[in-house]
């Protein structure tokens, strides 16, 4: 068997596997839902059964409550005694206290409210004619108690607050009657829920040990696939560690033509240019006597002037290749020496320009002294030059360091900033300026070939870090240089 058609076969098994585990997990879902949705119905339901029971217990203890006190009212008329006042109270303070809930609860029948509401007048007149009744008693008018108890309107009050209660209370049955049918609906789909449910888990556990049979059966198939796919899986790999051999001739191969390329642009293209300058030196001191504006005189100087492009040119297209095929050899260095070293070279150029550079102090970290000197020798250079007429250039360097997310080693990182106040650029041309041979000015107003700020970038690329640049016409440029302290996992993923 091919190893094409073997991985086809594991992949088809796992899918198969994965599908049927799926469709489990689909119907324990489907199953849990059915069931929850049940219980929670049922539970609802209940709860609402619950509630109207509730609101007819509320509404039996008002009416007793308000029995209670009439009885005590009438004791109190008929003997004259306080002892019957006490039940009389407690009714009254009971009947406060069961209407207050009664308030409280929601009857789920709508017309209850209105009948809730006349209770409450009915009770209260209630209370005011015992209230009535009990105070002549009190003040031993005898006959007029009597006389007012005689008059039957507490009778009629009782009687009408009776038969609300009764109406109230039928109300409340039939609800309960309807909500007792549908909570017996409920519990009979609980039931059944519960029956698929236990149907379903028994249907599950049999689909699992068949999947697992199987899964044993096709595993033993695949491990005898496998051992025989051996051969073909050693074959490729010595096929493929053959190719990656070449690939790495080929690179070697490539390597040395660009370090021939860097012989030949160090020695054989710059010896013509050396000698076209050196005869148009001799032609200049033999045109000397020739007028100044001789047209003769301008060609030599234009050809003088292209020589001296052409050879900047090409001792920077160098140095642009070195950065990139230079031998990976990194150590600690002290990069505030690499910037005395640079500033030192600069000196010229940073007394004509009068210009301040203020730089916090340098770090160590793991690089390529050589290309750091680089880095900070066209960053400088740069920021020194593109300035406007009259305007000192004042240049800062910043240095902080900082974690990258998934980093574990504190100050695994350093950013090195950059800023000047220099003429800028539009921030459009932020990756352009980074491309070799790319100017934004004309030579007559800044000098350069264009290609310092693309050794930057390679410099700070072979150190696995990054640049970049923020700027405003007039304003100044930032640069941001962000290195890590350390080559060595660069180094072994290198290996």
């Amino acid at each position: 068997m091919r190893y094409q058609e073997f991985t086809s076969l594991l992949q088809n098994t796992s899918r198969q596997q994965a599908t049927g585990f799926g469709l489990l997990v689909l119907l324990l879902i489907l199953n849990a839902g059915l069931s929850y949705y049940a219980t929670a119905e049922l539970i609802e339901r209940e709860g609402r059964v619950q509630g109207t029971l509730n609101f007819l217990m509320a509404l039996k203890d008002t009416f007793s409550a308000l029995q209670d006190a009439e009885t005590g009212q009438r004791g109190f008329l008929i003997t004259g005694e306080e002892k019957y006042l006490e039940p009389y109270e407690a009714g009254l303070t009971s009947i406060d206290a069961y209407i207050a809930i009664l308030t409280t609860l929601q009857s789920e029948v709508p017309e209850q409210r209105t009948n809730i509401q006349n209770l409450i007048t009915l009770i209260a007149r209630k209370q005011d004619e015992m209230e009535r009744v009990v105070g002549l008693r009190k003040s031993d008018l005898d006959r007029a108690a009597f006389s007012a108890e005689r008059s039957d309107r507490g009778y009629r009050l009782m009687e009408d607050i009776r038969d609300l209660v009764k109406s109230m209370e039928q109300l409340e049955y039939n609800l309960m009657s309807e909500q007792r049918h549908e909570a017996a609906q409920s519990r009979r789909q609980v039931m059944f829920a519960i029956a698929v449910a236990t149907f379903t888990s028994l249907l599950l556990i049999g689909a699992v040990y068949v999947l697992i049979q199987r899964a044993i059966r096709r595993q033993q198939e695949d491990a005898e696939k496998l051992a025989l796919t051996n051969e073909e899986l050693e074959l490729i790999v010595s096929e493929r560690t053959l190719a990656l051999e070449r690939y790495s001739q080929e690179l070697q191969r490539s390597n040395r033509e660009l370090q021939d390329f860097a012989f030949i642009a160090s020695h054989d293209l710059q010896e013509p240019l050396r000698k076209i300058r050196a005869f148009g030196d001799r032609l200049k001191s033999k045109l000397s006597p020739q007028p100044r504006n001789d047209s003769t005189v301008d060609y030599v100087n234009r050809m003088q002037s292209a020589a001296e492009r052409m050879s900047l040119l090409i001792t920077d297209l160098l140095e642009f290749s070195r950065a990139s095929t230079r031998p990976a050899e990194f150590d600690i260095i002290s990069l505030q020496r690499v910037l005395e070293e640079v500033l030192d070279d600069l000196s010229e150029a940073i007394a004509q320009k009068n210009a301040e550079i203020i730089a916090d102090p340098m770090p160590q970290l793991e690089a390529d002294a050589t290309q750091m000197r680089q880095l900070f020798q066209n960053l400088l250079s740069n920021a020194i030059k593109f300035t406007a007429e009259g305007v000192r250039p004042v240049i800062r360097l910043k240095v902080e360091t900082f974690n990258r997310e998934g980093d574990s080693e504190s100050g695994s990182w350093w950013r090195i900033v950059l800023e000047d106040n220099g003429i800028g650029f539009d921030q459009r041309f932020a990756e352009r300026i980074f491309t070799p041979f790319q100017r934004l000015h004309g030579r007559t107003e800044y000098s350069g070939s264009g290609i310092g700020l693309a050794v930057c970038r390679r410099v700070v690329e072979r150190h696995g870090g990054n640049i970049r640049a923020e700027s405003s016409p007039g304003v100044g440029t930032k640069f941001t240089v962000e290195l890590p302290a350390t080559q060595r996992k660069l180094l072994d993923w290198r290996v």
